[in-house]
């Protein structure tokens, strides 16, 4: 929970000070205020941090400030470009497309999707821009990706009747089930298209995170309950396949004389438990 209260503690500060520093968003070439649909001015919030920095750093710290942030983003872009190469060079084009092929060819072959993957990171941002903070595009990727992939490692993990094929399809079809509800629902204020809306908008939300968080409702759902139904028609793995993959299967460590600091379980209940509190409190 370290990492949610960094990212959030920028924003209350920023929005606690007297009259604010977060910047109007602003027209790229024009200068002129983004307005949304209601003619109310919208901020930049992804200047949040930066606009911190200048106002209350002074010049020796204002270098080290801005160091670190770029730091920060290089070290994630640099992660990100890695990761992208790496699975296609490696776990989809070795292995599926040119499995006999030589080192130096993999090694063309991963410079040439590096290449492609910033090239593409370039054309997404231009589809960023056009929300009102970077947060809200990637909950919108998450809601697609990490919440029915959650649903598929949960029961990969503690329900060893899980098959290969009810992932598949199970990840399948919460994908689809995040793509129809973000086509059919609509930030209030927001224009249909990648905001969503792109089918018809037969209902809209306060705001693009509650538009995100209900798409990732629905794909989590959905994922589970087809993966469930397709593994119980499809023939399970063997227990000895499983071993050290699936919790039931796998030898657990003793905790006995552990510190109750020093036992996952403890301070699992422990930040389950205050997930639990300021969800009801921030509802």
């Amino acid at each position: 929970m370290l990492f949610p209260f960094l990212v959030v503690l920028p924003g209350l500060i920023a929005l606690s000070v007297h009259g604010g520093v977060i910047p109007v968003k602003l027209h790229e070439g024009t200068g002129a205020m983004v307005l949304d649909a209601m003619g109310r001015p919208q901020f930049d919030y992804d200047l949040t941090v930066p606009t911190l920095l200048l106002t209350y750093f002074p010049t020796g710290m204002l270098g080290l400030g801005l160091t670190a942030l770029l730091a920060s983003f290089m070290s994630g872009m640099a992660g990100n470009v890695t990761a992208f190469n790496t699975v296609w060079t490696y776990d989809i084009y070795q292995a599926y497309l040119r499995p006999q092929a030589s080192d130096a060819h993999y090694l063309r072959v991963g410079r040439l999707a590096t290449v492609f993957g910033i090239a593409a990171s370039v054309l997404t941002a231009y589809v960023a821009a056009q929300f009102n903070n970077i947060m809200d595009v990637l909950q919108l990727v998450f809601a697609f990706v990490n919440a029915p992939l959650l649903a598929t490692f949960l029961l990969g993990m503690f329900w060893k009747r899980a098959t290969g094929h009810g992932a598949f399809s199970g990840l399948i079809a919460g994908t689809a089930a995040a793509a129809l509800h973000h086509g059919l629902t609509l930030p209030v204020g927001a224009i249909a298209g990648v905001k969503g809306g792109w089918l018809a908008a037969l209902s809209t939300y306060p705001s693009e995170m509650a538009q995100n968080f209900w798409t990732a409702i629905d794909a989590f759902t959905l994922c589970l309950i087809v993966t469930i139904a397709v593994s119980l028609f499809t023939r399970p793995r063997p227990d000895r396949e499983l071993v050290g993959l699936v919790y039931s299967l796998t030898d657990k460590p003793s905790e006995a004389g552990l510190d109750w600091y020093k036992r996952p379980a403890v301070l699992g209940v422990i930040v389950l438990a205050a997930t639990a509190l300021l969800n009801l409190v921030f509802f």
